[in-house]
């Protein structure tokens, strides 16, 4: 009897582990086919989707810059090569006589007079300077920055009043500071050290605000003002910087030859920047150029282009082609000469100069665009005196009949 009842129980004990291995395997693959099977297709779904997102975004980009390409090859305008008139021949003597290293665009009411190369893009490979050549505009590029921001005030976004802590977190005197002062480079901010390591943007923003010092509020010509301002750009606009200028300036003004570093140094044209001092020994000293040195530069001067895109830019700039017309006459209220905004303001013309990479750029625009003088070169010993030689070069082209 006793028998009977212990293989019973052992019976019992046996189905009863059987069933419950049945209503386990049943529970799991019920979950298994409504929750994580399901959750495990959303996932890759949502991956799907990115992916094909982000190929249709390359695709397009691909497609937009192979238009591009293809519109830029078939527009042959005085901008895209040589030119050289009676009345650019003085200048072509004046610059060719100075040793002048580079390439220069001049235009007298509306009319291309020269547009030229003088020297060596580079030297090792035979090759010269000419209108098609690529520089890197260093701090002219504060111009574009102060630009988009101006677009931001006149969407209705930030005013120029704003302090830059309602932006901005950490900064000390943030409260104090407004827009406006780091546009006229009256913030009081300066830098402590040079960032040393390749950061993104939003880390860049954050070294530099971890590595202020902070001086009176009077002018100081001080970069970091705009890698801030850049950093305030992306916060409002919720959008890269760099996307904003490709969207903005870039492919607003049709500018084809424009871009970012290091893409520059893809470019077959792409000039060299040497640090020589005298005809002989001008190109024996190539600038080496690392890539922090141009990483750092956000929002300040990490830009390259050639003469006709830099005159392009900024024309379109000063016609109203970013931000409103007037808006930018109320950012640029000097006429004395002063720096404000990225420009330095005359009555009825603004001057730019930047300095990167061993190379040089300053241009002289009046307010109508149809008078101009663009000079970029790549030995930036002799490039730095470049300001001194477009000024007298621009009052010509205004005096002269």
């Amino acid at each position: 009897m006793r028998k009977n009842q212990n293989h019973i129980f052992r019976f019992a004990l046996t189905l009863s582990i059987i069933i419950g291995i049945m209503i386990g395997v049943l529970f799991s693959t019920t979950y298994c086919y409504l929750k994580i099977i399901p959750r495990r297709q959303q996932e890759t779904e949502k991956i799907r989707q990115k992916y094909e997102a982000g190929h249709a975004y390359q695709s397009a980009r691909t497609r937009s810059f192979k238009n591009s390409a293809k519109k830029d090859s078939s527009q042959h305008t005085a901008y895209q090569h040589k030119v050289l008139t009676n009345a650019g021949e003085f200048f072509k003597q004046q610059l060719t006589n100075k040793g002048f290293v580079g390439s220069a665009l001049l235009i007298k009411n509306g009319d291309v007079i020269l547009n030229m190369g003088f020297g060596y893009s580079n030297a090792n490979r035979n090759l010269k300077n000419g209108p098609n050549t690529v520089f890197e505009i260093g701090s002219i590029q504060k111009g574009l920055t102060a630009a988009l921001l101006m677009k931001l005030v006149d969407q209705g976004k930030i005013k120029l009043s704003d302090p830059v802590a309602k932006y901005l977190s950490g900064i000390r005197t943030g409260r104090q500071v407004t827009l406006q002062m780091m546009l006229d480079m009256r913030s009081g901010f300066r830098l402590s050290t040079l960032q040393n390591k390749v950061l993104s943007d939003s880390n860049i923003v954050k070294w530099s605000i971890a590595n202020l010092q902070y001086y009176p509020q009077e002018y100081s010509y001080q970069p970091v003002n705009f890698s801030l301002l850049a950093g305030v750009i992306e916060k409002v606009s919720g959008k890269s910087y760099n996307s904003l200028i490709q969207k903005e300036i870039i492919n607003k003004l049709g500018l084809y030859n424009t871009g970012f570093m290091p893409d520059m140094l893809k470019e077959p044209n792409h000039a060299i920047g040497y640090m020589g001092s005298n005809d002989k020994a001008i190109y024996t000293n190539p600038y080496t150029q690392y890539q922090v040195g141009y990483n750092r530069e956000l929002g300040t001067g990490n830009m390259y282009a050639t003469p006709g895109d830099l005159y392009k830019m900024l024309n379109g700039i000063d016609q109203g082609q970013v931000c409103k017309k007037s808006s930018l006459a109320k950012l640029r209220d000097r006429g004395d000469g002063q720096y404000t905004a990225g420009v330095y303001n005359y009555d009825t013309y603004t001057m730019s100069q930047g300095g990167i990479g061993g190379q040089v750029a300053t241009t002289a625009i009046d307010m109508t665009g149809k008078n101009a003088v663009v000079l970029m070169s790549n030995n930036i010993l002799q490039g730095m005196a470049l300001k001194k030689l477009a000024q007298p070069f621009f009052k010509k082209i205004m005096l002269s009949d």
